[in-house]
């Protein structure tokens, strides 16, 4: 493990250039892994471009002007992923972060009431003490969830299974099933970046079966691993707006 990124080696969807500089910014660790993330100093600099430098973007989130997910960060190294929301405090101006096909990343533009809730994708989940279940996200949050027959919790929210969270109090506001007629985006593999309709699901789910989802007109297989349900039918967040 090093504490320096070569340019060469940084994530090819990194809005930067490989000749420009020998070396650029490695994300401390976080809540997303190196290959599904990007700095916030990269994302201040070279995608929204409120820097010139790091130095100015260093000096943007020492002056607390800067918010992911409703807390102010101080890091440029902090690692920023799929479905976090940016907040920049100077320019009134917020931002979600989702599937690109283009940049594997991009950054949508939202409004002020979009910004206060988050899509937490389920990972995993714990049964704890006093009939309490735990749902881990993942970006490596979590909720505890207190129910009369933790059976019951474990059937109604599964693996890959969406809810929807308030910012930055982190409540549980909505469950989104990952079943017939929700409304998905595609996170990875050659259709990243896709929206659509699935149809259905295999009665097992594991990472790597496939699942057959209506992409505008044509019906496509994608892996169930890579869908990330965004609504019941029609998406709760804006997919369709500016994008960075």
């Amino acid at each position: 493990m090093t504490r320096h990124l070569t340019t060469h080696k940084a994530p090819s969807f990194w809005h930067i250039k490989i000749k420009e500089h020998a070396f650029t910014i490695r994300p401390n660790a976080g809540p997303h892994p190196l290959e599904h993330s990007m700095p916030l100093g990269i994302i201040l600099r070279n995608v929204l471009r409120f820097s010139k430098t790091v130095v100015e973007a260093k000096r943007l989130l020492a002056e607390r002007k800067v918010l992911v997910d409703g807390k102010v960060r101080f890091d440029h190294k902090y690692p920023v992923g799929l479905m976090d929301v940016i907040y920049l405090k100077a320019a009134e101006a917020f931002y979600r972060v989702l599937p690109n096909s283009k940049n594997k990343m991009a950054l949508v533009k939202i409004t002020a009431e979009e910004a206060s809730f988050k899509l937490e994708k389920i990972t995993g989940k714990r049964l704890l003490r006093d009939n309490v279940v735990q749902l881990n996200f993942h970006d490596g949050r979590s909720v505890a969830v207190k129910v009369d027959d933790p059976f019951n919790i474990h059937l109604a929210y599964k693996l890959m299974d969406t809810v929807k969270i308030s910012i930055p109090e982190g409540q549980l506001l909505e469950h989104i099933p990952l079943q017939e007629g929700a409304y998905v985006a595609i996170t990875g593999g050659t259709k990243i970046g896709k929206y659509g309709t699935l149809l259905e699901t295999p009665a097992k789910r594991t990472a790597n079966k496939l699942a057959r989802v209506m992409i505008g007109d044509a019906e496509k297989t994608v892996t169930l691993k890579y869908l990330f349900p965004v609504g019941k039918g029609s998406p709760i967040i804006n997919i369709t707006g500016e994008v960075a």
